[in-house]
């Protein structure tokens, strides 16, 4: 009778013995869903600049003439790469380099009789470049779901580099690069691809907040002043220091673990 007791309780013990030994170390493995941590992760993208205003400004010919000028970019097609690498808990360093190519800017005219000219323009191609920090939000709690995507937030200084086409004949404020200073805002959606999970679908939107260096674009503006407007010279007030350069971009990373 003794035994058989004895007997009993062990069986009824075995399950919870189990769950003592096994228990932390399956609680500590991410659902198979998940986007499992990495040390170090590379991310080339294709993506697409929005079109966007830079804003507008006023020009003052040498004759007397004044006219009011807004500025439209164009859309652009881009390619950039981004490496992460990570330094503690969810936070890591990031570091990402992207071009667009050049596409045509509309420049809307107003002159003083408020008549309205549309001008077509060849505009610029940009590089930027960032080095800041990538904070992983925390992961949704695992459900039916077949995909479940973590989410980054980026914050990051940059740089960004409007490139002229050269032409035959002008100065070189008309064709040179001008570069201004810019603050990298970005959203990720990552979601693993495949088994492994060193493979990831990157969905992204980030904004490259760009404060202008008003006296560089200046000199270039001044020097096409002439041949827009007339007179011999031109004088131009911005009336905007900064703007949203807004990229959509879709990526896959190899994520070293």
């Amino acid at each position: 009778m003794r035994r058989s007791a004895l007997a009993l309780l062990g069986l009824l013990a075995l399950p919870a013995a189990a769950t003592a030994q096994t228990g932390p170390l399956l609680g500590n493995e991410p659902p198979p869903e998940r986007l499992p941590e990495a040390r170090f992760a590379v991310t080339p993208w294709i993506g697409v600049r929005i079109p966007y205003n830079t804003g507008g400004y006023v020009v003052l010919t040498d004759v007397g003439d004044q006219f009011s000028v807004r500025e439209e970019r164009g859309g652009a097609t881009m390619v950039g790469a981004d490496v992460e690498a990570r330094l503690r808990g969810p936070v890591s360093v990031v570091f990402g380099g992207a071009f667009a190519t050049a596409e045509q800017d509309i420049l809307t005219i107003v002159d003083a009789a408020d008549e309205t000219l549309a001008l077509s323009t060849d505009g610029p191609a940009m590089w930027m470049a960032k080095a800041g920090v990538r904070v992983r939000l925390p992961d949704p709690i695992p459900d039916n779901r077949r995909f479940h995507p973590s989410a980054f937030i980026t914050v990051a200084p940059a740089m960004v580099w409007m490139d002229w086409d050269d032409i035959e004949g002008a100065p070189d404020a008309i064709t040179g690069t001008t570069r201004h200073f810019a603050l990298n805002l970005a959203a990720d959606a990552t979601t693993r691809i495949g088994r492994n999970g060193n493979w990831a679908l990157q969905i992204g939107l980030e904004d490259f907040l760009t404060f202008w260096d008003a006296d560089a674009i200046r000199v270039r503006d001044e020097a096409l002043g002439p041949g827009r407007f007339g007179g011999d010279s031109v004088l131009i007030d911005y009336d905007y220091s900064q703007s949203n350069i807004l990229a959509a971009r879709l990526g896959v990373s190899y994520r070293f673990r």
